[in-house]
């Protein structure tokens, strides 16, 4: 029933992957973060920014949905400081080095 519940909140895209075509299941507020990553990062799509910025990092002993939400949270918080930083503001968010 867990399963069934948890579905419901997840969106579900395709990727090719070096093993094959697969599917990344995020919540929608992955997806749309994403998204927004990708443009401020000068990317046509969502895809060029996952192929490029996140997918070259992913370890091994970390499910690729574990990494994407990680690697999410690892660039906002990297915008969130550059734009404190740039309002001469220096607090740093605390985070644990990847």
């Amino acid at each position: 029933m867990h399963t069934i519940v948890l579905k419901r909140y997840l969106e579900q895209r395709h990727i090719d992957l070096d093993s094959g075509r697969s599917c990344l299941a995020l919540e929608s507020e992955y997806w749309q973060a994403l998204e927004v990553l990708a443009y401020e990062d000068g990317w046509n799509n969502w895809r060029d920014f996952f192929y490029m910025r996140v997918l070259p990092d992913k370890p091994e002993d970390i499910s690729l949905a574990s990494h994407v939400r990680k690697m999410v949270t690892v660039f906002l918080f990297d915008e969130f400081n550059e734009r404190r930083s740039s309002d001469g503001n220096v607090w740093q968010a605390f985070r644990k080095p990847c």
